[in-house]
């Protein structure tokens, strides 16, 4: 089950929450493993059916004054129930002081707490946003990523089919490089596929016969981008006379990501056909598409409109 350690928290949010780590000398080994931001309120009132445990756990205003004003016999067995689960870590708002019962049993059970002046509500979306990137499913696959008119375009196909070739094109005729060779894929909330490129090789591309290049030092800033939603998959593949390749565009095909289906389209290479032009007009067409136009389906229709029109006044 994917984690995120609360260490790796503390290192990427520390600057942005101004996050201050008030149990100094417990390690920071816990494991977050939900995005889900808990307040423990009810936890505190004695209500455990529903109690987040994996979870960040957030004491704002409210949380620090019910500990406070809760009688000490009371409060003890609270934090006693409280701490018996395995908890990541604590994080106290707006700079409120931490009862000293709960820094005990907090140093007792090897559990960190940090404390922000950040208000509650922005703290719990800033951390949320955080866990759910780092959280989020991902894969990598062979190919090339484009930004093809808005259009995130993954270039796939067998070695040598010539991917490198048709994105370096593209770059040139005004289209942005997202990664070459290798592209990672993670799936956000909302079903949404975002490629980007390792930091080793952003924004270089291998040529044979050429090596490797800097897309971004020959081309300018403006001719790459660091990721791009993903919405369409392209397979480029050498022509074959025994496959009959789709010709009207009425027949969709899909192909899966992480369990998120995109449009699919297969491109057959034969000397002549310009690819990179190809590439262009299905990504156009693809908008076209997501606007709610479908070119084949309204000629379609059109067709079968003015022959029924024909057959009628026959």
């Amino acid at each position: 089950m994917p984690a995120v350690l609360v260490k790796d928290l503390f290192d990427s949010l520390k600057d942005t929450l101004k996050l201050k780590l008030i149990t100094p000398g417990i390690p920071l080994t816990g494991k977050i493993k939900s995005s889900e931001i808990h307040r423990p309120g009810l936890a505190f009132a004695g209500f455990y059916d529903y109690f987040a445990s994996d979870c960040v756990q957030i004491l704002g205003t409210t949380e620090v004054a019910f500990l406070n004003k809760q009688p000490a016999a009371k409060r003890e067995q609270s934090l006693k129930k409280f701490f018996s689960y395995k908890i990541p870590c604590i994080v106290i708002t707006k700079n409120q002081s931490a009862p000293e019962s709960l820094m005990n049993y907090a140093v007792k059970s090897g559990i960190p707490i940090f404390r922000s002046p950040l208000r509650t509500t922005n703290l719990i979306g800033r951390t949320t946003i955080f866990i759910e990137d780092a959280l989020a499913p991902r894969s990598s696959v062979h190919g090339t990523l484009l930004d093809v008119y808005g259009v995130g375009t993954l270039l796939m196909g067998k070695s040598g089919v010539g991917k490198s070739e048709t994105a370096l094109e593209l770059v040139q005729r005004g289209q942005r490089l997202v990664a070459d060779d290798v592209v990672e894929i993670k799936r956000t909330p909302g079903d949404v596929l975002m490629g980007y490129s390792s930091k080793v090789i952003r924004h270089h591309m291998e040529i044979r016969g050429l090596g490797i290049i800097d897309v971004m030092s020959l081309f300018g800033v403006g001719a790459v981008r660091n990721q791009k939603r993903i919405l369409m998959a392209v397979t480029l593949e050498k022509w074959n006379a025994e496959i009959e390749y789709e010709r009207a565009g009425l027949t969709e095909s899909w192909k899966e990501f992480l369990g998120v289906r995109l449009p699919h389209l297969v491109i057959p290479i034969i000397p002549g056909r310009n690819i990179p032009v190809l590439v262009e007009v299905a990504a156009l067409n693809q908008r076209l598409k997501r606007m709610g136009i479908h070119t084949a389906k309204q000629f379609n229709e059109d067709l079968i409109r003015q022959m029924a029109e024909r057959d009628a006044s026959d």
